[in-house]
């Protein structure tokens, strides 16, 4: 595979995790995956979503946490690239029944996504959702 593919796949990968355009990563899914996406995530209520059940599920995270992610690095192979990523938020919406705390919390996570045509077809997702929940609780110290 051509550098200068690898490169473009790693952008989109970069696009597709960073909240960059008005924090709304909802309304590029459609421009950076195909049509028959699949994402899977085993901290999600569904661990395995299709397209649209991925913006669903990122639209309601999105709503409930004001999120941040930054990439830290990556490496792309054939049609493959991974990130290791951190995620930082607040919680400002109500998630899975509970009421906004107004607590933040900071969590790394990495990914791997797969592409077709130039596109992202499927990823992989595994982050520390356990300790995101541990840093919400009103018990537990708020990272700085």
């Amino acid at each position: 595979m051509a550098l200068d593919q690898l490169a473009e796949h790693k952008e989109a990968v970069r696009r597709f995790l960073e909240e960059e355009r008005d924090a709304d990563r909802v309304t590029e899914y459609p421009e950076l995956c195909t049509a028959d996406y699949a994402e899977h995530d085993p901290a999600m209520p569904q661990e395995t979503v299709d397209l649209e059940g991925a913006r669903e599920v990122y639209g309601g995270v999105a709503t409930a946490f004001a999120l941040r992610h930054t990439v830290e690095s990556m490496v792309a192979e054939d049609d493959l690239v991974a990130a290791r990523f951190t995620v930082r938020g607040r919680h400002i919406g109500e998630y899975q029944g509970i009421a906004p705390s107004g607590r933040t919390f900071e969590a790394a996570g990495e990914a791997t996504f797969r592409f077709r045509d130039g596109k992202i077809a499927e990823s992989w997702f595994n982050w520390d959702f356990q300790g995101m929940q541990e840093q919400l609780r009103p018990d537990s110290a708020t990272p700085s």
